[in-house]
């Protein structure tokens, strides 16, 4: 119970930090609103716990997102800027994506492989026309990632088989790419910044790699 409540106190402290420092961008207030609202009867915390049920996972409560807060932070760390084309892996209800394009201004791409929250993501591109925002309904182990100059990974669950055909993958991306990740490193690539950031369940270290060092 006491987890619960301080969870929830979180996730109101963070609509507030939301409200007051972002919904000045008129556009990005009504697509968090609208998004919000797509969710408000069933969170995207259920029903990513029943898509992975259904799926026979044997970790159900696998999903999280990066206060927006926070995502500031890693962008201002991270040199992140408008000419970059960020992908994010696993990216649920999209709402980082929607930040990354309406506040920061740069292209997005998002990867999921969870139905729901790729069709109202969509929706919510159609309904306000967006530009330079894409959404994919498809495996983060199998996607294209041709054109990115950043990669995003809050993927915290993942198992070690995962991080490595991850590794993989990303060892073929073009020299200078960036790749975020949180609460672990990838060895494979040479970190070029480390700094910690606030999420629902505490703090965590950030691995900012660069792929040709």
């Amino acid at each position: 119970m006491m987890i619960w409540l301080k969870t929830q106190c979180f996730f109101f402290v963070d609509y507030l930090k939301t409200v007051w420092n972002y919904y000045r961008n008129r556009t990005f207030a009504k697509v968090d609103f609208l998004l919000r609202c797509r969710y408000f009867f069933q969170n995207p915390f259920r029903i990513s716990r029943q898509f992975l049920e259904k799926r026979g996972e044997s970790d159900i409560y696998a999903y999280g997102e990066t206060p927006l807060i926070t995502l500031d932070h890693i962008c201002k760390e991270c040199g992140m800027t408008k000419d970059d084309v960020v992908f994010e892996l696993g990216c649920g209800r999209g709402i980082t994506c929607f930040w990354l394009n309406l506040w920061l201004g740069c292209e997005v791409v998002g990867i999921e492989y969870i139905p729901k929250f790729v069709e109202n993501a969509q929706t919510v591109v159609q309904t306000h026309h967006l530009k330079g925002i894409r959404f994919r309904l498809e495996d983060m182990l199998e996607t294209d990632l041709t054109g990115a100059t950043i990669i995003y990974l809050y993927g915290t669950c993942l198992d070690d088989e995962s991080i490595q055909k991850l590794v993989e993958k990303f060892s073929q991306l073009p020299k200078g790419t960036k790749i975020i990740t949180t609460s672990y490193s990838l060895p494979a690539f040479e970190i070029t910044h480390r700094f910690k950031g606030r999420f629902a369940w505490g703090q965590s270290a950030i691995y900012c790699h660069q792929i040709g060092g």
